[in-house]
């Protein structure tokens, strides 16, 4: 069944004006700074579809509604109760008996108008068991990206296998009083706007023409004192290279290509020569930057590894015709962007397999703030743009190649974009994460990194008490479905229901483990006050729990549809009693 806000859930209410772009950059202001236009965009194409509609679901899509996601589905049947009105902030007293899903959409509308919204009550299981194009099927379909908040294994399980076949990002959340787990799982992620904090590539070591040029245009011993404290630390280390390689008897010709990476008493040396350089004494900030730099700039050039990777991968070996598949996958962000990613990719691998960058990355074109006056940087910043320049133009006849070879028109790629894949091509990121389904099927990859995290035990539990819920058909501590509600429950019968809970939550722990580690004596255990604080908080949900957990889901879910930052791979526990946010690969 349906239930939606008006004739047109679709569509922002006609009481509130569409925004113009002039009033979008006001309103998104500081996240525009975070991921820009294109980021933004990405977010307002985007389609969530949350199964659930509990505190954790509402509080996730409460952080992806704000910064203005282009539309939310919540598919679930439950109906709000006393409990619903204790810890979850998106519905009122007298929504009482209504459908939570309904209420949950109703008052995020009222955050950001902008966004459609849709409530559809059914069960989240109906829903992933549907198929062809019964309404929460195809609501999955069209899905950017599924959160799944607080369901049953064996669903999560069946969710995740239809997400991997489709190439659909799925992000796993379960909340337990003062506990939470978030699973994010991607078959492939590729980022070209990582943010990633990477060693400004100067070339210090192997310079370019212009800039050797820009170099030995600077005449240092016709400078006053004044001057020589302006000269940018990028010209003071280039000049002390040729001359220290001169000293080593290396040929003019050959310095700047020096062909070895230098001992740590070398660059000890080199920093005596930058001191010796000026006849004045050199007692300016700009020659303590420059000594400072020499460390780890003073290197010889390396692709990343990251890089190296991506470039490696048979994914970036061939130009795959995707003009047929491209239209088979409008839905799908995620792949669209892959398969521009590939094709980008591909065209990189020849440009740095060419004569013309000699196994080099393309230039970015900036350089870092240094001390210097504003002539001599802007100079030596142009000599970095117009490089950058003309290796954005010998990369996009790469790019016209790769798309004559993939029968795709010679537009498919603006020149913007072949601009920023150039200005980040050393920051180009790529996960691929494990299925949900596989975790569950073949236990944790990484059990070491998860003890080493200190987060063993904390998963341990969230496991235990799934398969306690498999058993039992309702969670540790909590009542059955077909009982009456906790609250119901005298004290004693509650203390009794936790205390036998908990023996049995504990055996199962002890079974998963030995079972993970290969043990048959079953070593190894979890400490006994977390087993009965699982048990004792019956998988109810607190809203301050729900609402940093939340925080995290939006977050992850938001680099995985603007394709900027890198996504974690791929748990956090979030343990509310400690206040620590703890972070594995499983």
């Amino acid at each position: 069944m349906r239930r939606s806000l008006s004739q047109e859930p679709t569509q922002p209410s006609d009481t509130k004006r569409m925004r113009s772009d002039t009033d979008k950059a006001q309103l998104y202001d500081r996240q525009l700074r975070l991921w820009k236009k294109t980021g933004q965009a990405a977010l307002e194409s985007s389609i969530v579809c949350v199964l659930g509609s509990s505190a954790l679901a509402s509080e996730s899509l409460k952080n992806l509604v704000l910064p203005g996601i282009g539309e939310m589905i919540v598919i679930d049947d439950a109906r709000v109760d006393e409990q619903d009105i204790k810890t979850n902030f998106f519905v009122r007293p007298d929504d009482t008996g209504k459908p939570r899903a309904c209420c949950v959409v109703e008052n995020l509308r009222e955050l950001n108008p902008e966004v459609r919204g849709l409530a559809i009550v059914a069960s989240p299981a109906a829903a992933v068991q549907a198929s062809g194009e019964q309404e929460p099927a195809a609501a999955l379909d069209s899905a950017s990206l599924v959160i799944c908040c607080n369901q049953p294994d064996s669903l999560v399980c069946e969710l995740s296998r239809k997400c991997s076949e489709t190439g659909k990002p799925l992000i796993v959340a379960t909340s337990a009083g003062f506990m939470s787990r978030i699973r994010t799982s991607v078959a492939e992620h590729a980022a070209i706007e990582s943010h990633v904090d990477e060693k400004p590539d100067l070339r210090i070591m192997c310079p370019f023409a212009s800039l050797r040029d820009h170099v030995d245009s600077i005449d240092l011993s016709a400078l006053d004192q004044t001057d020589i404290a302006h000269v940018p630390y990028i010209v003071l280390i280039i000049k002390a290279l040729q001359k220290f390689a001169a000293g080593n008897g290396d040929s003019g010709s050959r310095w700047a290509n020096y062909p070895e990476r230098l001992t740590r008493n070398e660059k000890k040396e080199l920093c005596n020569v930058i001191r010796h350089l000026a006849s004045v004494k050199p007692d300016e900030e700009n020659f303590e930057e420059a000594t400072k730099s020499v460390m780890p700039q003073c290197m010889p050039y390396e692709i990343p590894n990251e890089i190296k990777q991506i470039l490696n991968d048979p994914a970036a070996a061939t130009a795959v015709d995707f003009s047929t598949a491209a239209t088979e996958c409008r839905s799908n962000l995620t792949q669209q962007f892959n398969r521009r990613f590939w094709l980008l990719a591909n065209a990189l691998r020849r440009y740095v397999a060419s004569d013309y960058a000699e196994g080099k990355l393309p230039l970015s074109g900036t350089i870092p703030d240094m001390k210097a006056d504003t002539m001599g940087y802007i100079a030596l910043q142009k000599v970095f743009k117009s490089k950058a320049d003309q290796d954005k133009r010998q990369l996009a006849k790469h790019v016209a190649r790769v798309l004559e070879e993939a029968h795709l028109p010679s537009d498919y790629f603006s020149q913007e974009e072949i601009d920023v894949f150039c200005k980040n091509a050393n920051k180009l990121r790529l996960k691929r994460m494990s299925a949900v389904h596989d975790e569950h099927a073949n236990g944790p990859e990484n059990l070491s990194m998860l003890e080493i995290n200190g987060a063993l035990n904390h998963y341990v539990l969230f496991r235990a008490s799934a398969e306690f819920f498999a058993k039992n058909s309702r969670y540790p501590g909590a009542p059955a479905l077909n009982s009456m509600d906790k609250e119901s429950l005298v004290a004693n019968d509650l203390n009794a229901l936790v205390d036998s809970d908990t023996i049995e939550l504990s055996a199962i722990a002890k079974d998963l483990l030995a079972k993970w580690k290969g043990s048959n004596d079953g070593e190894g255990s979890v400490p006994a006050d977390m087993v009965t604080e699982f048990a004792r908080s019956g998988f109810s949900e607190l809203h301050n729990i729900a609402s940093v957990s939340g925080g995290v889901i939006a977050q992850e879910a938001i680099k995985l549809i603007t394709h900027q930052y890198v996504p974690g791979n791929n748990t956090f526990i979030f343990d509310g009693i400690q206040g620590r946010l703890l972070t594995a690969k499983v």
